[in-house]
Parts: C-alpha cells; structure tokens; sequence
C-alpha cells in the first residue's frame, strides 16, 4: 500500500502535495518544523527539525510503512535570503537536512518505492548572473556552484544505486499559490503590496529593473503537485530530472497592469523599489487592514510573509534576461498538464480574498 511522506508539509509546496495525494486517497504523513496554518483533516502531521539527525531517525522509527517519500522543505537564512544561496553554510545545511531523513528512513527500514525532490532554476546558476542558455534544458552541465541542490541529487543518486529505489528531480521557475503558512511566496508578497497600496489610495507602480522585457515562466503549485504525484507512479519518470513549468510565459511589465487592474489600481509611472522595503514600512497599516476586515492572516505582516518580499525583489529586479526552461522531456514523458500564467495568478488573488488572506475588493 503507497503511504506518503512529504516533508516541507507546512510550505508553499509541501502543502499542496500533501492535499493533493490526501486528495486522491493516498495516506500522508506530513513533515514540518512548524504546524501547517489549515492543516488537511485526515493527513498525519508531525512535528520535526530536520536538522537534527537524532531526531530524525526517532521520527523514522514512528512513521509506518513509508513508500514514497516528497522532500520539499528548505531552511533558508532569515534576513538573507539572496545571499545566502551561494553561502556554503546554508548549502551544507540543507543538503544535511535532506541526508538525515532519507537516511533515517533507510535505517528505520522503510520500504521506499519512490523519492522526489522539488528544486528551482537555481540549477542552472540564474542566481549568479551571466550568459544563461535559452532554454534551459536538464541535460545542461551543473554550474560551478556549490548548491544544496547538487548535495542533495548527489545524496539521492548514490542511496538509490545502494538500496534500488526510484526517484524524480522537478525544476520549477516561480512558484504562484499556497496561502498562510508559507514565507517563500513571491507572488503572495506583490498582493500584500497591492492591498497595501489600495488601502493607502495610491497608485501600484511597476517596482523592477527598468529593461525588465525578459521572458519568463511561472509554475501553478497545484500543476506542481499533479507533476509530484504523476512522479511517484509513472514508469516513464523513474531516475529521471525533469523541469516543471505552465507552459507558457510572461514577461513583468505585461503580467504587473493585469495584477493592478484586479485590484483595482492603476499602473502609474514604473518606480525602482524594493517590495520587501516597502511592505515592511506599511507594517501598521497591515495590522490595522487585519483587524478592520477581520483577516484570517497574522497581524505582523513579518509573521505573514517570511522571506517572500526578498524573493519578489529577486524577480522583480532580475527579470531583464529571459529564463525559460524547456518542458519537452516531462511532455514527452507523459504528463501533459498545462496552466494560463495569468488566469492562474488571478485566480490566486481571488482565492486568497476568498479566504479572507487579502481584505476585500
């Protein structure tokens, strides 16, 4: 019988994994440091820090008979966001993490089926400037980078040769969706940003680079999720890396007027500035937004957002380049689901208005 672990269970990612095998009848057991915000009735939650090895094989020993395992968790440096993803610390920290479970569960003897790893276009090094290749395919060579992605897949690779378990590699672009609970939401940080903007009466000014005219991809974390549980099934994805994206692409300057527009606002002028810079100055205004509309969101716009204002700076301010991944291996291996960027971007707004995460239009 599969039983499913998914481990990042409270984030942007691992939620949405863990509804969507709940979803399909699949039992899940559900990882996470911090209990998820709208935890899914029926899913087995557990609390654990994956960077404590100890700890680690405690849990395994506890979990049951786990067949496939999705490891979608990441530990990055508060404050640091960008920085930090070419400090080795922070490498060598989450490529532990990962070690210390999949390694626990090996030891606890756990029938492992099937591991999936969800990693970003970091893999291709679009975080450390130069030529990048278009499109950006998997068969690429690793940069000359020491990333926890590569600790990872190189830990993955060598257990899986040990013990003959299957595994699958997702590379995502920008991630749309998730809700409360996730502080690396990129888009969910532009709508506090909106809001905020709407509240005050102004204008929503295109805050990125000047030349921002790259072409760019986005993944729906729902279509994300699908891919994570057509993976742990199909044949055609054994020991395979795949990148994981809609389907189509986007450029800022033309996605920013559609996200004005529903929240009623207008473009205005473009005006260099940092999204994080200017959520945290209007952390009052947040508070009061909360208690006036009764928001089911943390009073401290900090508490709501995490790291996610630093990660829309990262696109915002990045976006001059095109970055656009090839999605013809994971076609052509089967799993066809495709996503409108801008229906999926506004239907996301509109859920977490639904939701009572935004205040209402």
């Amino acid at each position: 019988m599969m039983r499913v672990l998914v481990a990042g269970a409270s984030g942007l990612v691992g939620a949405a994994a863990t509804a969507r095998f709940s979803a399909v009848g699949v039992p899940v057991v559900g990882l996470a440091r911090t209990p998820p915000a709208r935890p899914i009735a029926g899913v087995d939650y557990r609390g654990l820090d994956l960077r404590d090895p100890a700890a680690c094989r405690q849990a395994a020993a506890s979990l049951g008979a786990i067949t496939h395992l999705v490891y979608a968790a990441v530990n990055e440096t508060p404050g640091d966001l960008i920085a930090s993803w070419t400090d080795p610390l922070h490498a060598a920290r989450n490529g532990a993490m990962f070690a210390h479970l999949l390694d626990a569960l090996i030891e606890a003897g756990a029938p492992l089926a099937h591991v999936s790893l969800v990693h970003g276009t970091k893999a291709y090094g679009v975080h450390l400037g130069g030529h990048i290749p278009t499109p950006l395919r998997e068969s690429l060579p690793r940069p000359a980078h020491d990333d926890f992605y590569f600790r990872q897949e190189d830990h993955l690779w060598a257990r899986a040769a040990e013990r003959s378990f299957a595994w699958t590699v997702l590379r995502a672009p920008m991630i749309a969706g998730g809700g409360r609970g996730g502080n690396l939401n990129a888009l969910l940080a532009i709508a506090v940003l909106a809001a905020l903007r709407r509240d005050a009466g102004t204008d929503l000014p295109f805050p990125g680079a000047a030349d921002a005219g790259g072409v760019m991809e986005m993944v729906d974390v729902e279509l994300l999720a699908r891919a994570l549980a057509w993976a742990a099934v199909a044949p055609e994805a054994r020991n395979q890396v795949f990148n994981i994206a809609n389907g189509d692409s986007y450029t800022w300057p033309d996605l920013w007027p559609l996200i004005a527009a529903d929240f009623g606002l207008a473009v205005g002028r473009p005006r260099r500035a940092s999204v994080h810079t200017a959520i945290a100055e209007e952390a009052g205004r947040w508070a009061a937004m909360v208690r006036d509309h009764r928001l089911d969101a943390p009073i401290g716009v900090g508490a709501m957002l995490g790291e996610s204002g630093a990660l829309a700076d990262f696109a915002l301010g990045n976006c001059a380049q095109s970055v656009l991944t090839s999605t013809i291996k994971i076609r052509q291996a089967g799993f066809h689901d495709c996503v409108d960027t801008a229906d999926s971007v506004l239907g996301w707004l509109h859920r977490w208005r639904g939701e009572r995460l935004l205040p209402p239009l």
